[in-house]
């Protein structure tokens, strides 16, 4: 029973993280392939952006559970939210980079030294440093939400985002568009 109930909080964790990026990087996998099919290039690949959103999902998590309380909250949140990129983002890159050699090596055939100065060759190409930026970016925004939701509350961040109006009748019943 703990199991599953450890199970069901991991769960609970990851999956708006997984959300917002497995919708982000099927955007940009549209974008790219939109691109790519403009100059009559067939994109053969598969959706990467799924096992992408699941990396990224999973390094925002290591890298919250590393950092728990490392970063001042009295500080203002551009600093918190620009520390938490840079975090998420090399995080990201350590783990593709990692991945891009293991999987070189895995089905290439190539020793370490080959496979690592392959994945470091492809770092450099322009496609994935626009993909990068575009992750830069993106994990950016999420970080940006992220601290806004923590800062405001998630009950308060929901009825001011989505306009929900309290219940009539309940002390404190007034608008929140006419409030804010």
């Amino acid at each position: 029973m703990k199991m599953l109930k450890w199970l069901r909080e991991e769960f609970l964790e990851i999956l708006p993280v997984w959300i917002f990026f497995f919708l982000s990087f099927g955007l940009v996998a549209l974008i790219r392939s939109m691109t790519f099919k403009e100059y009559h290039i067939q994109a053969l690949q598969p959706p990467e952006y799924l096992v992408g959103s699941l990396i990224m999902a999973k390094v925002v998590l290591l890298v919250d559970a590393l950092m728990k309380n490392r970063v001042r909250r009295d500080l203002p949140l551009i600093y918190v939210t620009l520390v938490n990129t840079g975090l998420y983002f090399l995080g990201a890159l350590a783990l593709h980079y990692a991945e891009q050699t293991i999987s070189r090596i895995r089905h290439q055939h190539l020793g370490l030294a080959q496979a690592n100065h392959e994945a470091l060759v492809a770092l450099g190409q322009p496609s994935f440093e626009a993909i990068m930026l575009a992750v830069l970016a993106l994990t950016f925004g999420f970080c940006m939400i992220r601290e806004m939701i923590r800062y405001v509350g998630k009950d308060r961040f929901m009825e001011v985002f989505f306009g929900r109006r309290p219940r009539r009748g309940r002390p404190g019943a007034e608008d929140i568009r006419r409030v804010s």
